[in-house]
């Protein structure tokens, strides 16, 4: 008698670490027909189950096309390197979570890029999915690889292994892609690709050749059909009131990342700090209403059992209703028994006491985002005073908080060795209030920013920096600090800084065994640094201050 493959998958899952993230049939997870849909999706976020499933984007696109009626979306996640390794051993390939079929059965393959660092784990989706690496070598069966998120907006590094990308929000635009596949259905490859471009927001790479001069300077993309647009536009959405958002939330059998209900209160940032690319490429400001919200938190915790509410917004505490959000989100909390939390907030424009009022003896997290000095912050846009910062921290302490986390950036433009005593002397006097959390990462120049062309100290000045701070702070009671690894801020400053040519060393990093580049366990700079050498590509030439005369990789994407 033949064995089913979801009879193999689940006999081969005991041979693997933590099978439960392979297995699906969460609460509330689609089983949609497989050969009633017209067009089949498999979302895929490139890391692991756990954080997959905390990303609010992908669920937002998986009940979106779900509830289209003709359309389907599953999903699939990248397994860590010591699972990818039982995968390989054993000849399995990646399948889908709610009906085990082969990534290369569906039409569609979404990936969310939501950070360079995932960039590697983009290859081992290809390889386990036995999807030939380069775009250019796919054939007329195989699905189209479309990305999108954060990461697609520099497109230019993996443009040899994805067929498209999708600039923006797809919240609803989703559908316009699912129905475009379906007009062309059983229509060649490059027909299905013409078809895409033709959308707004939609970049095929393969209609482009990038041009250099004799130096290797990057000078643009030159289009090879009539079709590709010189400039690709960002799509947003105009009302985030009218949008679809997920109720129907997937419970996971495991614990992940943000295990919770996450609502998502307003997208967009009403600051204009020059050093924040989230303000660029989340906005315009908008927002959804107080009703709106209180009804989607009602129901989602009616439908998942879940005990906590987050609210998700690049600052939580610029809600213009937030009096009103908080009065109806307790009355939610008290009926369904569950807690609340702010996971991001701005020191000036948050009432702690009108927060602790509607939560009572149990206040959400606290976490505030000095970046640098009083003087730099000013610089740079952020006017944001160190006495209100202290005034804040006392009142948190009387209102019932005992922990602080803080962010700064090390390396911003025009820092200097008084801007790191001035973080010294304002995390000193933070720490005599409460308990406090400090971390520390470099600042990368990000694109879209007024800073885009600005350079990314080297590892010899985060040294020195961090041995100041390390010093002056030595012995402070309450407080850790945490400094992110200046060699994995570089290479996300590389990555989303390259052009075309960095996919090779994309490629050639992960050949050398890179995956998971986010983690410190699992990242290994000498093994990237060999692969630039192998390619014979300087990365500095990405790193320093570009010319206002330089054309820069993500030029032709209209922000």
């Amino acid at each position: 008698m033949a064995v089913s493959h979801s009879e193999a998958a689940m006999r081969f899952l005991n041979l693997i670490p933590r099978p439960g993230r392979y297995v699906g049939a969460e609460v509330n997870a689609a089983g949609r027909d497989w050969n009633s849909a017209r067009v089949r999706l498999c979302l895929c976020f490139p890391d692991t189950y756990e954080v997959g499933m905390s990303n609010l984007g992908l669920r937002i696109l998986y009940g979106t096309v779900n509830n289209a009626g003709s359309y389907l979306a599953e999903r699939v996640f990248i397994p860590d390197p010591e699972a990818e390794a039982g995968f390989r051993q054993h000849h399995e390939g990646l399948w889908s979570l709610e009906s085990r079929h082969s990534l290369r059965d569906f039409d569609l393959i979404g990936v969310g890029l939501a950070s360079e660092l995932s960039y590697t784990n983009l290859l081992t989706l290809l390889s386990l999915a036995g999807l030939p690496r380069l775009s250019k070598d796919r054939t007329e069966t195989d699905p189209i690889v479309l990305a999108g998120g954060n990461g697609a907006l520099t497109p230019e590094p993996l443009a040899p292994f994805v067929d498209a990308f999708f600039m923006g929000e797809a919240d609803t635009a989703i559908l316009g892609i699912m129905s475009a596949l379906e007009r062309i259905r059983g229509g060649r490859r490059r027909e299905k690709l013409l078809e895409l471009a033709r959308l707004e927001g939609v970049y095929v790479p393969a209609f482009y050749r990038p041009e250099y001069d004799a130096d290797g300077d990057y000078l643009g993309l030159t289009g090879l059909e009539t079709s590709a647009s010189p400039r690709i536009r960002r799509v947003t959405v105009s009302d985030l009131e009218a949008v679809p958002f997920p109720t129907d939330w997937l419970v996971p059998y495991l614990p992940v990342i943000h295990d919770r209900v996450t609502l998502e209160i307003m997208r967009g940032c009403v600051h204009r700090c020059l050093f924040c690319q989230a303000r660029v490429i989340y906005g315009p400001c908008r927002v959804r209403s107080p009703e709106k919200l209180v009804d989607l938190a009602d129901r989602a915790l009616l439908k998942t059992g879940y005990e906590e509410i987050s609210l998700l917004s690049l600052s939580s505490g610029d809600y213009p209703r937030l009096k009103k959000l908080l009065a109806g989100l307790r009355f939610v909390c008290e009926k369904h028994r569950a807690r609340f939390s702010f996971p991001s907030l701005r020191v000036d424009s948050l009432d702690l006491e009108q927060v602790r009022t509607e939560f009572g003896r149990k206040p959400p997290a606290l976490t505030f985002a000095p970046e640098s000095s009083e003087a730099c912050r000013f610089r740079l846009g952020k006017r944001i005073t160190d006495a209100q910062i202290l005034e804040k921290a006392a009142a948190a302490s009387q209102a019932g908080w005992r922990h602080l986390k803080l962010y700064f950036m090390l390396g911003l433009p025009g820092e200097e060795e008084s801007d790191l005593r001035a973080i010294v002397v304002l995390i000193r006097e933070l720490s005599r209030r409460l308990a406090v959390n400090v971390s520390f990462n470099t600042f990368i120049p990000k694109p879209y920013t007024p800073l885009e062309r600005a350079d990314l100290i080297n590892r010899e000045a985060f040294e020195v920096r961090s041995q100041i701070l390390r010093r002056e702070l030595r012995g402070v009671r309450s407080l850790k600090l945490d400094f992110h690894a200046y060699e994995q801020s570089r290479l996300e400053a590389l990555l989303c800084r390259g052009d075309r040519r960095v996919g090779r060393v994309i490629e050639e990093a992960w050949e050398n065994g890179c995956r998971f580049d986010a983690y410190r366990e699992h990242f290994h700079p000498e093994l990237w640094e060999k692969a630039w050498l192998d390619c014979g590509l300087d990365p500095d030439r990405f790193l320093f201050k570009q010319s206002r005369r330089r054309v820069l990789p993500w030029n032709h994407i209209v922000i």
